[in-house]
């Protein structure tokens, strides 16, 4: 018996159903990306002609136009 103890194992995870399954945690990464500094300095310029209530990060203005253009992708591919 001790030579069993010994040898070790595995334990079994409890069986779960895909009814109760959690969702998988969306994690955030972080990554570089490269962009010209004429694209750039046109941001800034958009940045520079809003009220500064109303202006945001770059960080946020490049967030906003990949989540745009995601939904316009989405979109477009479920109209299909």
């Amino acid at each position: 018996m001790q030579e069993m103890i010994n040898k070790g194992g595995s334990v079994l995870e409890p069986a779960t159903s895909t009814a109760k399954a959690e969702p998988e945690e969306d994690k955030l990464k972080s990554f570089t990306f490269k962009i010209y500094e004429s694209e750039l300095a046109q941001i800034r310029a958009i940045q520079d002609s809003l009220p500064k209530r109303d202006r945001i990060s770059i960080h946020d203005f490049v967030l906003a136009a990949v989540k745009e253009k995601i939904g316009k992708m989405t979109k477009k591919s479920n109209s299909k």
